[in-house]
């Protein structure tokens, strides 16, 4: 008798980065309550200890991780364990099988925006850690190469949490345009859109939001092994592309996925349908 598939949720459950791991633990709960059981999901802080204690835990795949650094150095301890690793939340390349558009083309994306705006010049503001600072880093260069000039108050870039985004606007004089990095799947977006209101600004943001991506990484893989609790390695790499409702590149990402740039105002207008 096959033994029942155990699969590592790997989700940080405190600090900043909690919101992702509500969105994914909310997706395995609805999965849990849909299914027949036949899939067991252990949940691991997403700590520097979990990469051992997921690669050495005998388990059929490992989905998660919001932080990109920290999933990049874990996929070589997951190739070496043959284990299926899906990041509904990063692009780190390797053995992975990822959700999330490409991050390098997010600050090119960024770019276009405010020249399609008609900005002459960039301001950019952008907060601590979580790869931000390179963010903006990556935003100069595109300024730079795109012709516009930094600073001034033509239009505004703001590269930050959600929930942060009204402080650091408060803090510049910039009345123009606002670009900001959104993502309308996180609990956060409301607290966006309540700082917004009284400002023009324009969501860059993913074509499949924070919800549908887990949504669509859990079903693949708990359908995938429901119907054959035995697989694993390449063989279940397959399946899950072959579940996963959209066409995955041969190296991990979505063909065709990338960044859009909306009306705030439009990016979600109801969240049900998530």
């Amino acid at each position: 008798m096959t033994a029942q598939p155990v699969v590592a949720v790997v989700a940080p459950l405190t600090g900043p980065r909690a919101a992702w791991a509500a969105v994914l633990l909310s997706q395995v709960e609805q999965v849990r309550a849909m299914g027949t059981g036949a899939v067991e999901w252990h949940v691991h802080d997403e700590t520097p200890g979990a990469t051992a204690a997921v690669a050495g835990g005998g388990y059929a795949a490992v989905i998660g991780h919001s932080d990109v650094s920290a999933a990049r150095d874990a996929l070589p301890a997951y190739r070496a364990a043959g284990l299926v690793c899906l990041l509904p939340f990063v692009q780190a390349g390797g053995c992975a099988l990822s959700w999330m558009p490409d991050t390098d083309a997010l600050a090119r994306a960024i770019i276009e925006g405010a020249s399609a705006l008609g900005a002459g010049t960039l301001s950019v503001v952008h907060g601590d850690g979580d790869g931000w600072p390179e963010l903006a880093r990556q935003v100069g260069e595109e300024t730079a190469a795109a012709g516009l000039e930094s600073g001034g108050s033509a239009a505004l870039a703001v590269l930050a949490p959600q929930d942060r985004f009204a402080r650091l606007v408060a803090a510049t004089d910039v009345r123009g345009p606002v670009l900001t990095v959104a993502d309308c799947g996180l609990g956060s977006f409301a607290a966006l859109a309540e700082a917004a209101r009284d400002r023009t600004v324009w969501a860059v943001h993913p074509q499949m939001c924070a919800v549908r991506r887990a949504r669509t990484a859990v079903t693949a893989l708990a359908q995938a092994l429901v119907d054959a609790p035995a697989v694993r390695g390449q063989a279940l790499s397959a399946a899950v592309r072959a579940r996963s409702g959209v066409l995955l590149a041969a190296g991990g990402g979505v063909v065709g996925d990338g960044w859009r740039i909306s009306r705030l105002h439009a990016v979600c207008p109801a969240r049900d349908p998530h």
